[in-house]
Order: C-alpha cells, then sequence, then structure tokens
C-alpha cells in the first residue's frame, strides 16, 4: 500500500527535501566574491526566521546566508524559502511578511537610509521566497540585480512548486480502506 520504494530507494519526502534545498540561490547566480556562511538548514528553522501563518505548519522552511566583502556592493543576502502545505497558507505568509513590522521606526530615522538594501517576497503556489539584499558601506546595490535576483529566485521556487505538486501525496480512496478478507 503505498510503501514501496521509488527512484532508487528514495522516498517523495527525500525527493522533496532535495528540491526544496535546489531552490536556493548557488554561487553561480551572485557577483563574483560572495560566501555561503549559512547553507539552507530543513531540520530546524533558524531562531531569526519569521513562523509560518498563526495555526500553520511548514512541509520546509531554510534560509542560507551570503556573505561579500564590506565594501563591495552585495555585502549580505539572506535566502529564505518556505514550503507549506498550501497554496492559500503561502498566501497568508507572503501577505504577513510585505506588512510593516509592528513596532514603529525610530522617530528621526526618516526613510530608508542611501544603501539601505532590498527585500522582496515572491510566492508560487505552496512556495514563498524571501530575499534580502544589502551593500556594502558607502556602496549602494548595482542598478538591476535586485530585479536579477528576483527572476532567479522566481525560476527556482517555479521549479520547486511543481516539484512539490508532483510529489504530494496521493489523494485520499474509500477503496484503500474497504475491510478486506482475512484481515
Amino acid at each position: 500500500m503505498g510503501g514501496g520504494a521509488e527512484k532508487g530507494d528514495r522516498t517523495r519526502a527525500d525527493r522533496l527535501r532535495a528540491a526544496f534545498l535546489a531552490s536556493f540561490l548557488d554561487a553561480a547566480a551572485l557577483p563574483r566574491g560572495m560566501c555561503r556562511i549559512r547553507p539552507p538548514d530543513t531540520v530546524t528553522p533558524p531562531p531569526d526566521t519569521v513562523a509560518p501563518p498563526s495555526g500553520g505548519r511548514t512541509v520546509h522552511q531554510g534560509r542560507a546566508i551570503w556573505l561579500g566583502t564590506p565594501d563591495a556592493e552585495l555585502y549580505r543576502l539572506d535566502d529564505t524559502r518556505w514550503l507549506l502545505p498550501s497554496p492559500r497558507r503561502a498566501g497568508e505568509l507572503a501577505r504577513e511578511l510585505l506588512e510593516p513590522p509592528a513596532t514603529p521606526p525610530l522617530a528621526d530615522a526618516g526613510d530608508d537610509p542611501p544603501g539601505a538594501g532590498h527585500v522582496s517576497v515572491l510566492q508560487v503556489g505552496p512556495v514563498v521566497a524571501r530575499l534580502q539584499a544589502v551593500p556594502g558601506e558607502g556602496s549602494a546595490l548595482p542598478d538591476g540585480l535586485a530585479a536579477d535576483l528576483d527572476r532567479l529566485a522566481a525560476q527556482q521556487i517555479s521549479v520547486l512548486a511543481g516539484a512539490a505538486l508532483d510529489l504530494r501525496r496521493p489523494a485520499w480512496h474509500s477503496a484503500r480502506w474497504i475491510s478486506r478478507p482475512g484481515r
């Protein structure tokens, strides 16, 4: 009853986890000199990562952190992903991530200072990605870099959303639970 091995003894959960980990940006997508200091971790959620919507749970969530030199145009990139059980829950999380923070900004802080960075939230089906790009000291993000990173992340989460759809559990069917003689 569905307990057999598939594709070289890799379970559906293993294949989904592999697809999830492959959805993160890699060194080829980033400017030269970026070094990943934190690989995505799907075992335990990072303590400073936004939790899924109240009452929700994630199938997988993880965060990769990349650093460049302190004076580089792109100093730090936080690449966070959530795979949720449904597109509806993913939409809730995306809306939650787009809301302004609950704490008011400092009175004299004004608008974001030059070089404050870029944050984007992307959703495709049950997958949500959040990219936060921070420029180095005295630098600004190059024109088009944020858009290029968003485009690459959108492509990768689209692949993950497709894999999640292909690897979802089969729908429940009453014929599976009909009592059988000899049981």
